[in-house]
């Protein structure tokens, strides 16, 4: 299945340069959020904010294992910001 992904940031350099932070994937039936992160060697920490389909997906323990992805989903994923 194809899921198009954007990452944010610093997170931008686990895909190619050429797509800059936007990539369409494809992904084995039954993929679950963490997989994808896994997959694209983000650590848990690191993804501080992800969206799926536009909904906030909870950082609650074992919620990004449930969260199986769909056909189509548009994942969005942000690092941790700090400022001042």
């Amino acid at each position: 299945m194809k899921v198009q992904v954007r990452l944010f940031a610093n997170l931008r350099d686990k895909l190619p340069d050429a797509v800059r932070g936007r990539a369409d994937l494809d992904l084995p039936d039954d993929c679950n959020l963490q997989e994808l992160l896994d997959r694209l060697e983000i650590h848990e920490k690191q993804a501080q904010m992800v969206l799926v389909n536009g909904v906030q997906a909870s950082r609650e323990r074992g919620t990004r294992e449930s969260l199986v992805l769909l056909e189509g989903d548009d994942v969005a994923i942000f690092p941790p910001v700090a400022g001042g």
